[in-house]
């Protein structure tokens, strides 16, 4: 694996929590344990970690108020939510408060693996410091802030510059939404839902001169998007 990378487990299944550990030791990674949001929040502030597996459904402080004090700390940290919930409506709602992808219970071992293989992956990219110009905008991925001409600076999430770079990457031609749905989020094409939509308008205030008149993330009536530089 080359990397040793370290991950945190928030869950307080206990034999589910044992099994993970076990495929993920298997794989290479070293695995820290924590039964409690509580308990995996202070290992976070003792500790450093590429990547937390985090339950929704946890005695005391939830999931969802957890992943928001991770994100308050850390904007790049990678966070695979599980939840239990199969509604698109709860998936969403891990994923505006800042999740990076999301399982839902009961799921393949061979697709948890998958899953943090490829969050780490993009977190390696991240990390590479690559800056890339948007307009009268800059974009850092190694510490997620967009800078405008006149200094200001905004923050964005690994999701949103998850989205920016596949659309930046594939300016070549239309970008449907189908498609962002499946390689941004994971997330089931068929799905009815706004996520994307709801995603462009957020980098579109970051991003665009005018959002209501955008230059950059064009939208092509009944296909998606399409991104010019």
């Amino acid at each position: 694996m080359g990397i040793r990378w370290r991950v945190l487990i928030v869950e307080d299944d206990q034999a589910l929590a044992l099994g993970l550990i076990i495929n993920l030791e298997a794989e290479g990674y070293e695995v820290f344990h924590a039964v409690s949001a509580e308990k995996g929040i202070t290992l976070l502030e003792d500790m450093s970690f590429d990547l937390v597996v985090l339950d929704l459904m946890l005695p005391g402080m939830d999931g969802i108020e957890a992943l928001r004090n991770i994100r308050e700390n850390d904007p790049r940290l990678p966070v695979l939510i599980l939840t239990a919930k199969s509604n698109a409506s709860d998936k969403v709602e891990g994923l505006r408060a800042g999740a990076d992808d999301y399982l839902t219970k009961p799921f393949h071992l061979e697709e948890f693996l998958l899953r943090i293989r490829r969050m780490l992956d993009r977190y390696e990219w991240y990390k590479s410091g690559d800056i890339q110009r948007i307009g009268r905008v800059t974009l850092d991925f190694n510490t997620l802030e967009i800078t405008r001409e006149d200094g200001g600076i905004s923050r964005i999430t690994p999701h949103e510059a998850n989205l920016i770079q596949y659309l930046t990457t594939h300016q070549d031609r239309i970008v449907t939404r189908a498609e962002l749905l499946k390689n941004v989020w994971g997330l089931d094409p068929g799905i009815e839902t706004r996520t994307v939509d709801t995603f462009i308008s957020r980098i579109r205030r970051y991003i665009e001169e005018d959002p209501s008149k955008p230059r950059h993330i064009i939208s092509i009536r009944g296909k998606g998007y399409r991104f010019v530089s």
